[in-house]
């Protein structure tokens, strides 16, 4: 359509609106043509030539996307694999079918419209062994759809395989055919329609696709228990294969996103790039591996202290796996550490109905007990006080040994709850001795007392066994629950100290772990229990924190610790436009108003009242706001992380030359300041997936490294930018705005905007005005001499 004068609309500052065709609404293409023509696909490139396409795109192309449809996220959909007959096949009877077409016109539409991921065996194979692929989708596909309009002998071997290593997600659908063959003549399948010539019928498709779409829809969401395998019904002893000890070393593709994402994280764990891992979670497309992927992150995520992104991360392995036990106790540790005590409770409980000796969800109940014992009595300061408060809360202490023993008599090779209840059992001891009556003493501390003995051989000799039967000298628990039982019953101070430095030397500057063992000397110490021992493993795991901290300590702050949300300052955020150059799709940010934006940065800066804590973060430095921002930052002491999207040399040709020379000499200024930090994506995160836009990825990037170091309540976004009152391709504008809906997705703050437009409205304001006084000047002249000519105006010195 050709855009006339009547058609044009503009904005504010008169520029003119794009008004994107008028697409007529009616049936699918599918529905109106022959199945023939309609089957026909466009041609798809092959994975080498599209990762090629997708690096010149990124490279080369400067244009913007509307964003109205897309999604804030990288969309993650369950994978379905479909068993089925290739080409030109004919029944029994006879009767052709076109099972290619057919699943290009019927079967792959259904699946798309479940909001499921299509694959078919001849589609492309990760490993270049179509059997290899073949077998690991049938073991790992979320759902597989089997046509049995035939009787192939492929499709029924591919079905039989997968009814015995799956118990659920798979359907069953054919066309044309009055019976089944004998061992699946119980399974439900659902009819489709086709012609004589054997393609999808054109009367009956819609209605098909809707039905297939239906049947997948429902069995994905039917209960998790619930049992779709014929052999998983008749035996009700199978139990499903772990997938991951099935796995083929031919098979190298469908795990290839795994080991890569997991190499990534690692690195990102070890610097403490909150960000990074979650980033690189969040954009696992591949299902089948999402699942391990979650306990990874969540693992991770814990030993950074972030226990409320940890729990958001098996909340969303729970959707994913609503029986997963890991995610069910990961979920109620997590909601105790952030404080929601009796959610946690409830959660546990649950679990040791469905599995009443699951030891480690006991341990979990157990820690809740212990602490909301502590909490009672360990911030009061007064060391009388505090001791006597301890004792008089000790019911709490004497419910949580229970439950530590309980653990520890159902399986004595969890050494967890053995010494945890021992350690207790001291400290209940210690408080009894001090101020329990020695006439009528507390039966559970009588008890306690003579338990622990036992308690404490059977677990040396439990620890030292375990120790003697591991190759590598232990783990850092086994070591360190050693040296908490040296420290409780030695009275050799060189013997518990080295045993504390051998368990941390296992460790590898774990911070989480070291802040637990702390932790747990801290409550001894406040209780004045073998103070002299207990300081020197203090300062021996304090000096180790400092220097397991001195690693990266731009990304998470020394005083965070882990049981608690992010306290680290707060968090600044900035996205902004580029200044105006030559080819700019939207002018809207002209060089002469430089001054003016920066004057208003540096008041939302200085109203920000930055600390030493505080930092700021940005996705760019291009030519224009975000260079400025980033000078002003650095001008009033904030350290500034950058975050970019290309390496440096495609970066300032795409985002800071076309501003001139004097950008570039900019960014290279402020590149190079001691404040700034600069980092790129493709080194630290990889190339983006196939469909996922670099520049969107950038700030998302950039907004969740904020979020793992401050906490969305702690993050502020400052925007360059107007009203968005019209739509445009503009990089610049399309991405600030993707910026603003990314933060408030995630509950953060928008800080007012700074609107570079009014700048341009003073100025044309104060033209008009101008040219207005002139006019008036002009007039009141011609006034006057009309007046001098009639003489009723005096000249000058009459």
């Amino acid at each position: 359509m050709t855009e006339t004068s009547e058609t044009k609309k503009t904005d504010l500052a008169g520029n003119p609106i794009p008004v994107p065709p008028v697409t007529p609404s009616g049936e699918t293409p599918a529905a109106n043509q022959p199945p023939e023509q309609a089957a026909k696909p466009k041609e798809e490139p092959s994975a080498s030539e599209a990762k090629s396409r997708r690096s010149d795109r990124d490279d080369d192309d400067d244009s913007g996307s509307g964003r109205e449809h897309r999604a804030l996220r990288p969309e993650v959909k369950p994978h379905c694999f479909v068993v089925m007959p290739f080409g030109k096949k004919k029944n029994a009877n006879g009767d052709p079918y076109d099972f290619n077409t057919i699943y290009k016109v019927l079967i792959k539409p259904a699946i798309e419209e479940a909001d499921f991921e299509a694959s078919r065996a001849d589609e492309a194979t990760e490993s270049g062994d179509i059997l290899t692929d073949m077998f690991q989708e049938l073991l790992l596909a979320d759902m597989v759809v089997c046509d049995m309009s035939i009787d192939n002998a492929n499709a029924y071997y591919e079905l039989g395989i997968r009814h015995a290593l799956r118990k659920r997600g798979v359907v069953h659908i054919q066309a044309g055919r009055a019976y089944m063959p004998f061992d699946v003549f119980n399974v439900r399948t659902l009819p489709y329609h086709i012609t004589p010539e054997g393609v999808p019928d054109p009367e009956h498709i819609k209605n098909d696709i809707k039905s297939i779409a239906r049947l997948l829809r429902d069995t994905w969401a039917s209960d998790r228990d619930a049992v779709h395998s014929p052999i998983y019904n008749l035996l009700s002893g199978m139990k499903e294969p772990d997938r991951k000890s099935l796995k083929t070393p031919l098979a190298t593709g469908f795990w290839r996103e795994y080991d890569e994402w997991k190499d990534r994280v690692t690195v990102a764990q070890r610097d403490k790039h909150i960000g990074d891992i979650l980033l690189l979670t969040q954009e696992i497309k591949n299902p089948l591996i999402r699942e391990e992927a979650i306990a990874e992150v969540g693992g991770a995520l814990a030993k950074l202290g972030r226990n409320e992104l940890a729990l958001n991360q098996y909340r969303e392995g729970i959707s994913v796996n609503p029986g997963n036990l890991e995610f069910r106790r990961e979920e109620a540790f997590h909601l105790n550490r952030v404080g929601r005590v009796n959610e946690a409770i409830v959660k546990l409980e649950g679990i040791l109905s469905d599995y009443p000796k699951d030891t480690v969800s006991i341990s979990y109940l157990g820690r809740i007990y212990k602490e909301m014992w502590t909490n009672s009595w360990s911030r009061i300061s007064n060391k009388t006080k505090r001791v006597k408060t301890a004792f008089d809360t000790y019911h709490w202490l004497i419910k949580s040994i229970d439950i530590y023993l309980k653990g520890y008599r159902i399986d004595l090779r969890e050494n967890y709850p053995g010494i945890n209840a021992y350690t207790l059992s001291v400290l209940a001891t210690h408080l009894a001795d001090k101020f329990d009556s020695k006439k009528n003493p507390d039966p559970d501390i009588t008890r306690i007392r003579k338990l622990m003995p036992g308690l404490r051989d059977t677990l040396e000799f439990s620890l030292e066994s375990a120790l003697a039967l591991e190759q590598d000298g232990g783990d850092y628990w086994s070591l360190v629950s050693i040296a908490d039982l040296r420290l409780l019953t030695s009275n050799d101070p060189s013997e518990v100290i080295r045993s504390y430095r051998k368990a941390i030397t296992a460790l590898r500057r774990d911070l989480f772990s070291l802040r637990s063992s702390l932790s747990q000397l801290e409550t001894i110490k406040l209780l004045g229990i073998r103070t002299e021992f207990v300081s020197k493993c203090i300062d021996l795991i304090e000096d180790e924190i400092k220097q397991a901290s001195a690693g990266d300590t731009g990304n998470v702050p020394d005083n965070d610790r882990p049981g608690s949300k992010a306290t680290g300052g707060r968090a600044l955020i900035f996205a902004g436009y580029m200044v105006d150059y030559a080819g700019k799709d939207k002018k809207v940010f002209t060089p002469d108003k430089e001054g003016e934006v920066r004057q208003e940065i540096r008041k939302r800066v200085e109203k920000f009242e930055p600390g030493s804590q505080d930092r700021a973060f940005v996705a760019g430095l291009s030519a224009g706001s975000e260079i400025i921002f980033a000078e002003v930052c650095a001008e009033a002491g904030i350290k500034v992380k950058v975050f970019l999207p290309h390496n440096e040399s495609t970066y300032i040709r795409k985002f800071v030359s076309p501003g001139g020379e004097a950008w570039v000499d900019r960014f290279y200024k402020i590149k190079n300041h001691q404040l700034v930090d600069e980092i790129y994506q493709t080194e630290h995160l990889g190339d983006p997936g196939e469909g996922d836009n670099r520049y969107e990825r950038n700030t998302r990037w950039a907004l969740y490294s904020a979020l793992g170091r401050v906490g969305i309540e702690n993050m502020r976004l400052m925007v360059v930018a107007n009203e968005f009152t019209f739509d445009t391709k503009d990089r610049d504008v399309v991405m600030t705005r993707y910026a603003i809906d990314l933060m408030r997705s995630l509950g953060g703050v928008v800080e007012e905007f700074i609107n570079p437009s009014k700048y341009i409205y003073s100025v044309i304001d104060t033209a008009l005005e101008r040219m207005i006084q002139q006019e008036s000047s002009k007039k009141k002249v011609l006034d006057n001499v009309q007046l001098m000519k009639k003489g009723q105006v005096k000249k000058k010195g009459s």
